[in-house]
C-alpha cells in the first residue's frame, strides 16, 4: 500500500479519534481543547504509533489562516474597538514582559542556555493562542467585555511574539541583536500586515457583493483567509495580522453584502471546517509530543525520567508564564484603571474578579508549537525548548482550561453573556424594534388592492403584533413572562418536529417526490433554526 494511502488512513483515524474525544467533552461538559490534548498525549504514550513530525510551515500556512479568519469574522468590531487599550496592553506589553521574564528565569535555572535561546523560548510561549482562546471561551460564564478582550488579545498578539522570536533566532545564528532593528522590523511587519489585510478584506467584500452563487461565496471566504496570509508574508508583513484584519472587515461588512441563504451556508460550512481543524490541531499537539521525548530520553522508553535540567526548565517556564501574566494584569491594567477612576470619579472597569479571569485565561496553543518546531536543527538545546513549550501548552490548556469555568462561577460570574451595556438595547428590546418595523410595513399595505389575499395580510399583522408584544412583555415583565415566551417557542419547536415527522412519512409512503421533500425540509430547517436561536440566551 502506498505511503499516500497510509497517510490518508492515519488522517481518518485521527479525525475519528477527535470526534470521539469531542463527544466525550460534550457529554461531560468539558472544554474540548483540553480533552483533545489529553487524548493526543494518551495516544502518544499508550500506543506504538510512529512519532508524528509536524511541519511548522504546514501549521502556519494551512491550519492557522482559516482558524484566525473564523475568530476575526465573528468578533464584535464595536466592542473590539472600545477595548483597544486593554487588548493592546495584553497583546504587546504583556508579551514583551513575559518574554523578558521567561528569558531571565530560564538563564538563571540553566546558565548553559545562551541568552538568545532563552529569549527565543520566552517569545515562543509568551503570546496566548487565538485557537485555544476561541475553543475554551465559547461557553464560559463570562461577561462579554472579558471575552472581547481575551479573544481580541489572542488574535493580534502573535505578531509581537513572532517578531521577538525572529530576532532571537537571528541572534542565535549571528550572535548579535539590535533593538533598533527590532523596533523597525516590528513596525514594518505590523503596518504591512494591516495594509494587506485591509486590501484583501475589501476586495473580498467587493467580490462577495457581485457573486450570486452561494457556493462560490463560501469558497471565496476560505480563499480570502489563505490569500491574506500569503500576501502578507510575501510582501514582508505579518501574515497573522493580515488575516485578522481581513476577517474583521469581512465580518463587519457581511451583514449588508450577503443575503440570508449565503450567510447560512457560509456559517454552516465554516462551523464544520473550524471544528475539524481545531480538533486536528489539539490532538496533533498531543500526538507530536513523542518525537522530542524520544530524543531527550536518548532513545530509551518513555517511562524513563528525562534529565533533571529539562524538568527544571519546563517547570520554571510554566510558572513564570502564569505569574508574569497575573503581574502584568495587576500592575499595567488594574492599578492604572483604579487610579484614573478615582481621579475622574467613574466606576472601575476592571475589578479584582475580572483581573483574576484575565490572569488565568492565558492559554497557549498551536502558534507556540509551530514556533518551537521551527527552531533551527543546529540549536543544541532545541528539543529541551520544544519540551518546555509542550509543558506550557499542556498546563495552560488542560489545567487552566478545565478550571476556568469553575473559577468564573466561584468568583461570581454566572450569566454566560453578562449584563447588557447600559447604552445598548436588550435582545428583547431589539427584537421588538425589528418586528415593529415589519409590522408598520404590513399595516401600510393597501389591503383593498390585495385581490382576495386580505386574510393573508391580516394573519401576518396578527403574527408580528404578537412578536412585538411578546418581546416587550419579556423585557419588562420579569422571569415569569420570559419563561412564558420560552414555553411558546418550545411548543413551536415541537410543532416543527411534528411537521418534519409527517413530511418524512409522506416521503416514505411515496406520496411526495425528493424535490418536494428537500424544499419543505429546508423551510422546516430555517424555521427550526429561527426558533432555536430565539430560545437560546
Amino acid at each position: 500500500m502506498s505511503h499516500t494511502i497510509l497517510f490518508f488512513q492515519d488522517l481518518l483515524l485521527v479525525l475519528l479519534g477527535a470526534c470521539v474525544l469531542s463527544l466525550i467533552a460534550s457529554r461531560f461538559n468539558l472544554p474540548a481543547a483540553a480533552v483533545l490534548l489529553v487524548g493526543g498525549a494518551a495516544i502518544c504514550f499508550a500506543t506504538d504509533a510512529p512519532a508524528v513530525a509536524l511541519d511548522p510551515d504546514v501549521i502556519m500556512v494551512v491550519l492557522i489562516p482559516p482558524l484566525l479568519m473564523s475568530g476575526a469574522f465573528y468578533t464584535a468590531w464595536r466592542e473590539f474597538r472600545r477595548e483597544t487599550a486593554s487588548i493592546a496592553s495584553l497583546a504587546l506589553g504583556s508579551v514583551i514582559f513575559t518574554t523578558a521574564s521567561v528569558a531571565c528565569v530560564a538563564h538563571w535555572v540553566d546558565p548553559r542556555l545562551p541568552w538568545a535561546a532563552c529569549f527565543a523560548l520566552g517569545a515562543i510561549v509568551s503570546p496566548p493562542d487565538a485557537v485555544a482562546a476561541k475553543a475554551l471561551l465559547a461557553k464560559l460564564p463570562l461577561p462579554e467585555r472579558l471575552i472581547t478582550v481575551l479573544e481580541g488579545e489572542s488574535l493580534v498578539n502573535d505578531a509581537s511574539g513572532l517578531v521577538i522570536y525572529r530576532f532571537a533566532v537571528v541572534a542565535l545564528s549571528a550572535g548579535v541583536f539590535s533593538a533598533q532593528d527590532a523596533v523597525v522590523t516590528f513596525s514594518v511587519l505590523s503596518l504591512g500586515g494591516i495594509a494587506m489585510g485591509a486590501i484583501t478584506g475589501y476586495a473580498t467584500i467587493g467580490l462577495l457583493g457581485r457573486l450570486k452563487d452561494a457556493r462560490l461565496s463560501v469558497v471565496l471566504t476560505f480563499f480570502a483567509a489563505w490569500a491574506a496570509y500569503l500576501f502578507g508574508e510575501h510582501l514582508h508583513g505579518s501574515g497573522v495580522l493580515s488575516v485578522v484584519v481581513c476577517g474583521l472587515i469581512v465580518g463587519w461588512r457581511q451583514h449588508t453584502v450577503l443575503d440570508a441563504t449565503t450567510r447560512l451556508q457560509i456559517t454552516g460550512t465554516w462551523d464544520v471546517v473550524v471544528f475539524v481543524l481545531e480538533a486536528l490541531v489539539f490532538i496533533l499537539i498531543g500526538v507530536s509530543l513523542r518525537s522530542p521525548l524520544e530524543k531527550l530520553s536518548a532513545g530509551q522508553n518513555f517511562s524513563s525520567w528525562l534529565p533533571e535540567r529539562v524538568w527544571m526548565l519546563a517547570g520554571a517556564t510554566v510558572a513564570v508564564v502564569i505569574l508574569a501574566r497575573f503581574l502584568w494584569v495587576v500592575t499595567a491594567i488594574v492599578l492604572p484603571e483604579q487610579f484614573l477612576a478615582r481621579v475622574r470619579g467613574t466606576p472601575v472597569r476592571t475589578d479584582i474578579r475580572q483581573a483574576t479571569i484575565l490572569g488565568w485565561a492565558g492559554m497557549r496553543g498551536v502558534v507556540s508549537l509551530a514556533a518551537a518546531l521551527a527552531l533551527p536543527d543546529s540549536l543544541a538545546d532545541r528539543d529541551t525548548l520544544i519540551f518546555s513549550t509542550f509543558a506550557v501548552i499542556f498546563v495552560t490548556v488542560v489545567v487552566q482550561g478545565l478550571t476556568l469555568a469553575p473559577l468564573a462561577r466561584r468568583i461570581g460570574f454566572r450569566d454566560i453573556h453578562g449584563p447588557a451595556e447600559p447604552k445598548y438595547l436588550t435582545q428583547f428590546e431589539a427584537r421588538s424594534v425589528t418586528f415593529q418595523a415589519s409590522l408598520d410595513a404590513l399595516r401600510n399595505i393597501d389591503i383593498g388592492q390585495c385581490k382576495g389575499n386580505e386574510a393573508v395580510v391580516l394573519r401576518l399583522i396578527d403574527e408580528y403584533s404578537y412578536r412585538v408584544e411578546s418581546n416587550a412583555r419579556a423585557h419588562v415583565g420579569g422571569a415569569d413572562l420570559v419563561r412564558l415566551r420560552h414555553t411558546r417557542l418550545d411548543i413551536g419547536l415541537q410543532a416543527v418536529q411534528a411537521g418534519r415527522a409527517a413530511l418524512l412519512k409522506l416521503h416514505d409512503e411515496s406520496r411526495i417526490n425528493d424535490k418536494t421533500l428537500h424544499r419543505i425540509e429546508s423551510e422546516l430547517d430555517l424555521e427550526e433554526a429561527r426558533l432555536k436561536r430565539l430560545v437560546g440566551p
